[in-house]
């Protein structure tokens, strides 16, 4: 085994295996590219959760998450409002669960052509591609981080995932364990 630190470099995902957009874009095009963005050229969509957001030349603006799109897609169900207590079913209504339902798939129509600009979490942590696994993986988990933006010379180059952390550290673990 090898006694040469990992870095973040070593397992990043670069941008073009990553889903990315302009922030011009709309919660439909993000929706759209989340299920369809597959970098391998697979049949299916390779389940992403999250997109990074970038400017004109590249540059990290921010990410959008499914949470995100769902937050702003269904709001008066997901923010925290006062709502009566529901007072039984009565012949109009009388399975709340279809009146949501029609309710909130009519709200989250009216939201798609909303900017993405609504849903962007800035100001998002970035690891450096020098970053060493343990230190990513610490990075991770204590801010409870899935996917991080890495940076090369101040240039977005890619992203790390949590999974491919926890695999090259595993493997590294289990090489040392067998000796």
């Amino acid at each position: 085994m090898s006694t040469e630190i990992q870095t973040v470099r070593d397992i990043m995902l670069p941008l073009s295996g990553f889903p990315c957009m302009q922030e011009s874009g709309t919660v439909q095009e993000a929706i759209g590219l989340l299920r369809s963005f597959c970098p391998l050229g697979s049949s299916g969509p390779c389940g992403f959760s999250e997109l990074m957001v970038v400017d004109d030349q590249g540059g990290l603006i921010g990410r959008v998450t499914q949470q995100g799109i769902l937050r702003v897609l269904f709001s008066t169900l997901l923010e925290p409002i006062e709502i009566k207590p529901f007072e039984g079913k009565t012949a109009e209504y009388s399975d709340l669960t279809t009146l949501l339902n029609g309710v909130l798939i009519r709200e989250g129509v009216n939201h798609l052509e909303a900017s993405l600009t609504n849903v962007i979490e800035k100001g998002i942590r970035v690891l450096p591609a020098a970053t060493d696994l343990i230190h990513a993986m610490s990075v991770m988990v204590i801010c409870r981080e899935t996917v991080l933006p890495v940076e090369d010379n101040g240039r977005l180059v890619g992203v790390v995932q949590l999974a491919e952390v926890f695999g090259a550290l595993g493997d590294r673990l289990i090489a040392l364990n067998t000796k």
